[in-house]
């Protein structure tokens, strides 16, 4: 199988093949001639993740490592799918995550399996919900693998700061509260954040609660995805409040 052509066409907006092949390493080896068959849409979405990848390794592209050929297959049979931004950003530091020098480190396959579960609505909750805990707890001393310290890390998110946030446009506002239960109960259900409460002002705790929103607590697989998804899967999830990650 010549695996020139594949290569060639995924990394034609990347710098070309050799940079496929710095970020999988030998899993380089499974990019073949079938690639040639696919449509322009699903060579454009992979490429997008692969340069999403080589972003966020940053200088980590240059050290030794290979990505699991389990990932691979993942990215090329759903990320060529994916048209949304974010989740495109989401497999594209997966990717980047799962690029290391222990062949058999294939995390990175349940971690996109939990992102193909997610609808677009829930992604960008999830992705709003941890930028703000981040926000908000940033270089605390808090021992995230306990679950009394996270209890401490309730947040309040307004439901207008949810509508800006995920973009909802004007033909969604008549199905808002349904896409609103439907993002978390999702999150939820897959174990993405834990304890939740949603309503009004009086509903909630969270002392700043001033109109209709959601508070919730972190869960661990929560903050791991996070990590995942900016490149930053090897790191512990205590350091998600580590003042060293910015997830700008």
């Amino acid at each position: 199988m010549d695996t020139g052509t594949g290569l060639t066409l995924l990394g034609g907006a990347i710098g070309g093949a050799k940079v496929i092949e710095k970020i999988l390493g030998p899993t380089s080896e499974y990019i073949g001639e079938g690639i040639k068959e696919w449509t322009v849409k699903k060579v454009e979405n992979t490429k997008r993740i692969f340069k999403i990848a080589e972003e966020k390794l940053g200088q980590r592209i240059e050290e030794p490592g290979r990505v699991p050929p389990k990932i691979l297959k993942s990215i090329l049979e759903d990320g060529a799918w994916c048209e949304e931004e974010l989740q495109a950003d989401y497999f594209g530091g997966i990717l980047a995550s799962s690029r290391s020098g222990i062949s058999r480190d294939d995390r990175g396959a349940y971690i996109i399996s939990i992102v193909n579960k997610l609808s677009s609505y829930q992604l960008r909750t999830h992705y709003l919900f941890y930028h703000a805990l981040k926000h908000h707890f940033n270089g605390q001393n808090l021992n995230i693998g306990v679950s009394s310290d996270r209890n401490k890390m309730k947040i309040y998110v307004s439901i207008e700061s949810w509508i800006k946030s995920i973009s909802l446009q004007p033909n969604e506002i008549g199905n808002l509260h349904q896409i609103f239960q439907h993002s978390i109960w999702g999150l939820s259900k897959e174990q993405l954040i834990d304890t939740f409460k949603y309503g009004g002002p009086e509903d909630m705790k969270y002392k700043d609660a001033n109109q209709y929103g959601v508070e919730f607590n972190p869960s661990l697989l929560g903050i791991e995805l996070f990590l995942w998804a900016y490149g930053e899967g090897r790191k512990q999830n205590n350091d998600f409040l580590n003042l060293i990650l910015n997830f700008e």
